[in-house]
């Protein structure tokens, strides 16, 4: 007759078996000595191994009071001020922008602003642009 393996009598053992097997591991254990007395083994091994780790286990378990850092009032008032003065900076910029308004005149060095702004009386296309004629126009503004 086959004997069982160490991991089918441990789950015997621990009731992990299905019912079908339970009963096949249970008629087995009537005829057979052999495995009757690893089953014996077994358990006494697994309890063994169960009390050691008990022994390990303890419920005083003490936690360490949680404190909670702040920081400094003088750290958050530096902060308050550093904030509210970069805004009140930004905001009398966009003000003096608001109100000035940004003048707008073109790059004479720069070809594309000339474009927007001027216009050419005599084009020459044989001349660089930078050598032709441009009249400033006013209502182009």
């Amino acid at each position: 007759m086959k004997h069982f393996d160490e991991i089918t009598i441990q789950k015997y053992i621990d009731n992990e078996l299905s019912p079908e097997e339970r009963v096949a591991v249970e008629m087995h254990l009537e005829t057979c000595e052999e495995c009757k007395k690893q089953v014996e083994n077994q358990r006494v091994f697994s309890e063994k191994v169960k009390n050691s780790f008990d022994g390990l286990v303890t419920n005083d378990i003490e936690i360490p009071e949680f404190k909670i850092s702040y920081q400094p009032k003088k750290a958050r008032t530096l902060i308050i001020v550093l904030i509210s003065s970069l805004s009140t900076a930004c905001a009398i910029l966009l003000a003096f922008f608001i109100i000035k308004g940004v003048k707008n005149e073109p790059d004479k060095n720069n070809v594309s602003d000339i474009y927007d702004f001027f216009t050419i009386e005599e084009y020459d296309a044989n001349k660089p642009m930078t050598e032709q004629l441009f009249t400033y126009m006013e209502n182009n503004i």
